[in-house]
């Protein structure tokens, strides 16, 4: 009898011990590893890549040279096209939701890619988001640029013609907004001495308009001096 209760008071304490342990794991959520994640929707579609760099997907326009040349090469210059699309930058870091056809609809991350119409001038961490036809529609982040690798920061969105209005910091500490049109060009903010954008020789604050011939219709600079 002595010996049953000495080894049911054993039990009893590892069990204890065993239960507080589970416990004490709950309390700290532990990390789960993975090289990538797909989230498929209910027909087998992927549409979530997860990743550092983006998994690849079988869904993905933007990785599949034969349906880049069905949608986007018919479109512009065909076999020149996809000569241009093929140093096209499609990975990056992060997350990308892609609608049922396979377009690119959204990007959240780092190194993220070039727009189906060019190379971009830098590296984004950002945001980036497209129309039904992965189109570029807009975006949001820092941008290293390939030239100098200093930072540009800038908001911008894009209408069916391209750039349509942009907010943005310099990397030569200018600022400005910038309206766009087919046509012509509105800048308002300060631009440093030299500015590519105000094109002035001396620091500029105010406006300026520009005609899509690049010629200036109308410039203001508060700055006398």
């Amino acid at each position: 009898m002595k010996k049953l209760l000495i080894a049911y008071i054993v039990l009893s304490a590892g069990l204890i011990l065993y239960l507080l342990f589970e416990v004490q794991k709950m309390k700290q959520p532990g990390v789960i590893r993975a090289r990538g994640i797909i989230v498929e929707d209910s027909a087998g579609r992927d549409r979530i890549l997860i990743g550092a760099p983006f998994p690849e997907s079988k869904d993905r326009v933007r990785t599949d040279t034969a349906k880049v040349n069905k949608y986007w090469g018919s479109r512009f210059e065909g076999t020149e096209y996809m000569k241009w699309y093929s140093s096209y930058h499609n990975g990056g870091n992060g997350i990308v939701v892609m609608n049922e056809a396979g377009f690119d609809k959204v990007l959240l991350g780092d190194e993220l890619p070039d727009p189906n119409t060019g190379q971009r001038n830098g590296t984004p961490t950002g945001l980036l988001w497209n129309d039904e036809q992965g189109f570029e529609r807009g975006g949001l982040g820092l941008n290293r640029l390939k030239s100098n690798n200093k930072y540009r920061n800038v908001l911008g969105f894009d209408d069916e013609t391209g750039e349509a209005l942009h907010v943005g910091l310099l990397e030569d500490g200018s600022k400005f907004i910038r309206f766009a049109w087919t046509d012509s060009v509105l800048l308002v903010g300060r631009g440093t001495a030299g500015n590519f954008l105000f094109n002035s020789r001396k620091p500029f604050v105010g406006l300026q308009f520009t005609s899509a011939k690049d010629s200036i219709g109308y410039r203001q600079n508060f700055i006398k001096k």
